[in-house]
């Protein structure tokens, strides 16, 4: 008779665990995607597109929910809150993985990319997937999509620049190592600021220039303050789109592929936009009074080239020779 109850108990016990597995697997897997933009701003937008695109190739068996306007955190915060796993996936630019990874550093040096298809090439390259899985390693973050593409930053200023007017020319800078070596090598004077302070500093003369997105000089309204826009493309760089390994690893195939497909098809329609915002905010530009110029780079590349090496040798941030091996890259 006890065998009899013991094994009665084994069985309803049994029932019910697969039952509750049969839940959940009915369940919908929910994913809270956080960024730090405006809910205006197309960054944000291409969020909730790829939210929609998720919701119907799955049909409703995964979710994801969208908290843009830095609801949920800083960048710091947020990636931080991914790696732990309290937040399942973030967005925003790729640029913020340097603040966890040594190698990516290099990122926020200026003129690092020759033009848009090397930025590409190198985002498709053997080199980038080695630094991701290093960044993977490090943080339990896996690194989704490479087709976000933001605008490239130029500079905003109180007075036309070159190559040879530009010294001691106070610049707006975020607290980002390789912006402060940057604007330095070229002879600028970098002033930290925050980003949401730049229009009130360049109006009130604390700072004479700022650099951001192409797009972002215009949406801030900073050429108001400074309305000299000085075309550099300095800086290259995409929205990532991250997500905690261990949530990964526990989707299904299916929904993986899901996640993966949406996340383009999103990428693809923000890298769209891009350039469309881009040709409005330099008509708007112009239309508000502003001026656009293009300068001369080479002397500038050249002199954050000489303080990138310097850098090197020093050994204090990224590894010997990486910034040869990203430009070797064709």
């Amino acid at each position: 008779m006890k065998g009899l109850r013991s094994f009665l108990i084994f069985v309803l016990v049994l029932a019910v665990s697969v039952g509750f597995l049969g839940c959940r697997r009915n369940e919908t897997v929910v994913l809270r995607l956080g960024g730090i933009q405006p809910a205006e701003d197309i960054a944000s937008q291409g969020m909730e597109r790829m939210a929609r695109i998720v919701a119907e190739k799955s049909g409703g068996s995964l979710e994801v929910q969208v908290f843009p306007a830095s609801q949920l955190g800083n960048a710091t915060a947020q990636i931080e809150a991914v790696s732990i796993g309290s937040q399942e996936m973030f967005i925003d630019a790729s640029g913020f993985v340097g603040t966890f990874l040594r190698d990516r550093q290099i990122d926020a040096m200026f003129f690092l990319f020759r033009d848009a298809d090397h930025y590409r090439a190198f985002m498709a390259s053997d080199l980038n997937r080695g630094l991701e899985e290093d960044f993977l390693r490090l943080k339990g973050i896996r690194l989704l999509g490479h087709n976000w593409f933001r605008a490239p930053r130029s500079f905003v200023s109180r007075t036309p620049f070159n190559a040879d007017t530009v010294q001691g020319l106070r610049v707006r800078v975020p607290d980002i190592r390789g912006y402060l070596e940057s604007v330095s090598a070229i002879g600028g004077s970098p002033t930290q600021i925050a980003w949401g302070e730049t229009y009130l500093a360049l109006l009130q003369g604390v700072v004479d220039a700022a650099e951001g997105p192409a797009d972002s000089l215009y949406t801030m309204r900073f050429f108001e303050a400074a309305n000299h826009v000085i075309l550099t493309n300095h800086i290259r760089d995409s929205l990532q789109l991250m997500i905690n390994e261990r949530v990964w690893q526990r989707l299904s195939a299916e929904h993986q592929r899901i996640l993966v497909e949406a996340g383009n098809e999103a990428g693809d329609w923000y890298s769209n936009q891009v350039n469309i915002t881009m040709e409005n905010a330099f008509r708007g530009i112009r239309a508000g009074g502003g001026t656009i110029t293009e300068v001369d780079i080479a002397p500038l590349r050249e002199r954050v080239a000489r303080r990138i090496h310097e850098i090197e040798a020093e050994g204090n941030l990224w590894r010997r020779g990486l910034y040869q091996e990203i430009q070797n890259i064709r």
